[in-house]
């Protein structure tokens, strides 16, 4: 069994540096159980616990500027099933029963070889990804990459000339998809005139305050005190800068290259991406997607079908910043080997590429078998530590296991 310690140790530090874009809640696990209906969910507080186990698998229904709503791939990759009894045993059955697992997916060359849904989620119906949704910028970079559009040693204003002035216009593009481009991180969600409040109204996920714009909120990220490629200063305005840069090279709106993305990996379902003030996009938490569309996309990726650039940058290690960070070694003192880049987490010695958003929405995706694991859960915070280790513990282990 594996140890909390290289994988699980890197995304509670990744819990410690973002708070999420979600809304931690003191309320206890046994309110959910107690039952609450719809009306009961108030506007301010979807995102706390228990609501978010409904707004998640809703959250059109919540966001202020509601979705794109994009549809299943005309050519839907040809699914197979062959579930293979001695994976969902019944201790690991146990475990996503108790870490709140509402979808649970192994698959392997697009045959689904382990399923599990729960908590009134069933295939077909779309979840909110939140911070996983930060890993299809990445594909998509890659892609620019590979295609000659973007070069990871230029400066974001290269691309985007109105980030001139700004902190994130100067920093290179290499570095914002590090997350160490010298703006702060996010945080304190909660109280109105915070970075993370104030950044949330752009992208939806407050329904108070008024707005000054998507674009003037990445504008106005403030300085990290570390100085740009040093340190690991995780934020969502790194991502959705991305996404911007990314429209404005390849010539269309970020829906539409997600869209297209989802076309290509062969979506069964549609997708959805949340609208921001400015009514662009927000990939940095706002992707929604089925269990089964969530696989093939960590399968796309397992499969080595993203693009040369993806890969080579998250295999090279020596510009990784993680590790680097101060107070970094103590928690990661037995995971020098997993790094984070292209908005994606590596375990470079399983050859592992990951995932990993609030409340536990992961993909796993085996470089050496093509193996994806992807679990879609409903935590009562946006890092449950405990509950961060069983699923980090569980996803190698199956990968390991059907590596044999």
């Amino acid at each position: 069994m594996m140890k909390l310690s290289k994988v699980a140790a890197l995304v509670v530090l990744a819990s410690i540096f973002s708070t999420g874009t979600a809304m931690a809640s003191d309320t206890p696990e046994s309110k959910f159980y107690e039952g609450y209906s719809i009306s009961e969910i108030p506007m301010d507080a979807f995102q706390q616990w228990p609501y978010y186990t409904y707004a998640s698998m809703h959250i059109k229904d919540f966001v202020r500027y509601g979705v794109f709503e994009l549809p299943a791939s005309t050519t839907p990759a040809s699914i197979k099933y062959d579930i293979q009894d001695n994976i969902i045993t019944p201790a690991l059955r146990a475990d996503l029963i108790s870490n709140n697992v509402k979808g649970f997916m192994v698959m392997k060359d697009s045959t689904v070889l382990a399923e599990h849904y729960d908590n009134g989620f069933k295939r077909g119906m779309l979840n909110n990804l939140q911070s996983a949704s930060k890993t299809y910028v990445g594909v998509l970079l890659g892609k620019a990459v590979d295609a000659g559009l973007i070069d990871l040693n230029a400066q974001a204003k290269t691309y985007l000339p109105e980030l001139e002035g700004s902190i994130v216009g100067d920093a290179l593009i290499g570095n914002i998809a590090r997350m160490d481009s010298g703006i702060e991180a996010l945080g304190n969600y909660h109280t109105p005139g915070s970075n993370g409040y104030e950044w949330e109204k752009e992208i939806g996920l407050q329904n108070s305050g008024e707005p000054i714009g998507h674009l003037n909120a990445i504008k106005n990220a403030k300085a990290s005190k570390h100085k740009q490629g040093t340190y690991w200063d995780y934020s969502d305005q790194n991502t959705d800068a991305l996404a911007l840069i990314l429209a404005k090279v390849n010539g269309k709106p970020f829906e539409q290259l997600l869209s297209e993305l989802h076309q290509a990996i062969g979506g069964h379902d549609p997708i959805e991406i949340a609208k921001t003030s400015d009514g662009t996009t927000s990939p940095s938490y706002g992707i929604n997607t089925s269990l089964l569309d969530f696989t093939l996309f960590g399968q796309y990726i397992a499969q080595g079908k993203v693009g040369k650039a993806f890969y080579a940058e998250l295999e090279d290690t020596s510009d990784d910043v993680l590790f680097k960070t101060p107070g970094a070694g103590e928690v990661l003192s037995a995971g020098g080997d997993v790094s984070y880049d292209m908005q994606s987490y590596f375990i470079k010695d399983k050859k592992i590429i990951y995932s990993h958003g609030s409340f536990g929405q992961s993909t796993f995706s085996d470089l050496e078998t093509g193996i994806t694991v992807a679990f879609l859960q409903d935590w009562s915070t946006n890092t449950d530590p405990g509950k961060l280790a069983v699923m980090l513990e569980r996803a190698t282990e199956v990968i390991e296991k059907l590596r044999k």
